[in-house]
């Protein structure tokens, strides 16, 4: 993937200052802009929340969520399509995000069908699962796994087969998904992260959390593709990676195939006076470019969502949400959402 920026299209990361009082409507009503990071096609708007104001130093304050990469643990396999999960707290709720995968060599790789609520020291089976991988014999057995995010794809696909079983129903859109990629035939993910794993790599440090952030707004060639927001920092600094790779890197290895180009500006280097007028006009370009992508975020949360009740369990609801082409979940308390994870293949 080439690295391009937003004037002269070379990738730092963009820092920009927000305003305190900047904040979004709708669904991200509790939440605010942040900054833009780029990188090659993908951009990322980082979210906030709302109360947080001027003060982003990062300083978490005790919650009743706790973060994935260190709790949420895969005991078994008992079956192809269910899964045992465990919250290995001692106290605090650990959500599951929605189409989060267990890859693991020399095993099957199984991923989620939505998001799952487990309480602390709680196993959860869920027989509503994915197997990912079409072939390879065997069970994945209790281990050292890491994770690994649908990408983006496939979660249509995996959203409208939800709470429904049959560990080979995802198996058809697989083969599709990485046919457009030129790989080879079958129900096998694995065959398309292998050979792109160096070229999405880099997103896994190209774009670093910042502190008290909990959330990004995902554009793929200056397209709204995704909007994910986690209860914490903490959560946020275990899933940010994953969905960058997995889920949002290949959806840019796909514009970059279809020969998309980047909308970043180009700065207007004419009559040029020295170096303050250059940061000068790097920071216009930058603000121009942030305030039309905080502009598509605004006006898809503000629209007329259909929301339907999942599941209601340890105080939280899991709502199921479509607006035309876009799909996902998002989880609420009474007063606040505290997990969104909404998208539309842009690139389809």
């Amino acid at each position: 993937m080439t690295q391009t920026s937003s004037s002269t299209h070379d990738t730092t990361n963009q820092t920009l200052k927000t305003t305190p009082q900047e904040r979004f409507g709708g669904l991200l009503a509790a939440y605010a802009p942040g900054q833009v990071i780029s990188w090659g096609l993908l951009d990322a708007l980082s979210l906030f929340p709302a109360d947080a104001g001027a003060d982003r130093s990062g300083d978490e304050p005790p919650s009743r969520f706790v973060a994935p990469l260190e709790h949420l643990k895969l005991v078994k396999v008992p079956t192809y399509g269910t899964v045992v999960l465990r919250n290995t707290a001692t106290q605090g709720l650990l959500i599951a995000p929605m189409h989060i995968g267990f890859f693991q060599e020399d095993a099957q790789n199984h991923a989620t069908s939505r998001a799952l609520l487990i309480e602390a020291g709680e196993l959860l089976e869920a027989n509503d699962c994915f197997c990912i991988q079409q072939t390879q014999g065997g069970l994945l057995q209790e281990a050292q796994q890491r994770f690994l995010l649908l990408p983006l794809g496939l979660r249509r696909a995996a959203f409208e087969q939800r709470r429904t079983t049959g560990y080979s129903r995802l198996w058809g859109d697989i083969e599709t998904f990485t046919r457009r990629y030129g790989v080879t035939r079958g129900g096998h993910l694995e065959r398309f992260l292998r050979p792109n794993f160096k070229r999405l790599l880099p997103l896994r440090h190209a774009f670093e959390a910042e502190p008290g952030q909990v959330g990004a707004a995902y554009f793929i060639g200056g397209r709204l593709a995704g909007i994910e927001v986690a209860p914490t920092p903490s959560y946020w600094q275990d899933l940010f990676p994953i969905l960058t790779m997995y889920c949002y890197g290949p959806a840019a290895l796909m514009a970059e195939r279809k020969r998309w180009t980047t909308e970043r500006q180009p700065m207007d280097l004419e009559g040029l006076t020295g170096l303050d007028d250059l940061e000068r006009r790097l920071g216009e370009v930058r603000a121009s470019e942030r305030t039309a992508r905080v502009a598509a975020v605004e006006a898809l949360t503000g629209a007329n969502w259909n929301q339907d009740v999942e599941e209601e369990r340890a105080g939280l609801r899991v709502l199921s949400a479509e607006h035309e082409e876009w799909r996902g979940q998002v989880v609420r308390s009474d007063e606040e959402t505290v997990y969104m994870s909404l998208f539309a293949d842009v690139t389809a």
